[in-house]
């Protein structure tokens, strides 16, 4: 047996140039956004529901942070861009009384 010998470019894709392989590339993360979402509450009961409702819900993979107020619930979903219609659609049928707030680029 050989030692063990690394793999030149040309042995693993040989009719391919390295440089057409390299702009092949595709990036492993998309750039995301952040919703935040404000959901008024009148008790502590209703905060639970309305958190329990969403962490049920297909919106619940999306949640990255909720922060209790003293009136309100914020509710923060990390999205890729292209989901943010289904976001919407899905946190509109599901909590109704629920209120939009920014929607900002998170840096990658």
């Amino acid at each position: 047996m050989g030692s063990a010998q690394p793999l030149a470019h040309r042995d693993v894709v040989p009719d391919v140039p390295a440089a057409q392989v390299l702009s092949n590339v595709i990036p492993l993360r998309a750039r995301r956004v952040q919703l935040e979402v404000f959901l008024a509450d009148t008790s502590p009961a209703t905060r639970r529901t309305h958190l329990a409702t969403l962490f049920h819900s297909p919106l619940g993979v999306y949640i990255s942070h909720a922060q209790l107020l003293r009136n309100k619930t914020c509710v923060q979903f990390n999205i890729a861009p292209e989901d943010l219609d289904f976001t919407l659609h899905t946190l509109i049928g599901t909590i109704s009384e629920a209120t939009i707030g920014k929607i900002s680029r998170i840096a990658n």
